[in-house]
């Protein structure tokens, strides 16, 4: 005859599904927190490109140009005499983007540029008169409310905010080279 007790082995089995789906009840639990973690992470980028857009349009409209041709204005007229790649440079573009930018504003005469005496292949930048009222007119601040922010970070925040850029950079390039074989746009 067999003595086995059937309840301690009932009891056995229902607290293995007790953690059977405990686990799945804290899978579920952190799945739906990453979810929110997320939404909310796409939240905070869409408000920042939408503030700069933002911002963009307030410039256009109260200087009649844009936010990036404010910027290379202001940098121009902080170091009058730069170089198109000094801007480049200082505006982290590619030197035929900065030089998209110099000949908007010089075709604006917000800039001029002159040669240099001592070498003649080396052209310099000047803001004109015209350039200095258009900045005071403009609203600030003129790098832009992302440079901005990103200069009133510390830096220790502005290095854990560029890796984890880097992160995200890598994956998305991942994915776009998986999905289109393609590079990112502004590489």
């Amino acid at each position: 005859m067999s003595t086995q007790p059937t309840r301690p082995t009932s009891r056995r089995r229902t607290g293995a599904k007790r953690k059977i789906s405990g686990s799945a009840s804290a899978r579920a639990s952190a799945q739906a927190s990453r979810a929110a973690l997320e939404l909310q992470t796409l939240q905070a980028f869409r408000l920042l490109f939408g503030t700069a857009r933002k911002h963009d349009a307030d410039v256009r409209r109260a200087a009649a140009i844009s936010g990036s041709q404010l910027w290379a204005l202001s940098e121009i007229a902080r170091s009058q005499g730069m170089s198109v790649n000094d801007l480049a440079e200082r505006m982290a573009l590619h030197q035929t983007t900065a030089s998209n930018l110099v000949n908007a504003l010089t075709e604006e005469k917000l800039i001029r540029r002159v040669r240099d005496v001592e070498d003649q292949r080396v052209v310099r930048l000047h803001v004109t008169t015209e350039g200095k009222r258009k900045l005071l007119r403009a609203p600030g601040p003129y790098t832009g409310l992302l440079v901005d922010a990103l200069r009133h970070l510390d830096t220790e925040e502005l290095s854990r905010l560029h890796k984890s850029l880097g992160v995200l950079t890598a994956v998305m390039r991942d994915a776009a080279l998986d999905a289109a074989g393609e590079t990112l746009m502004g590489e």
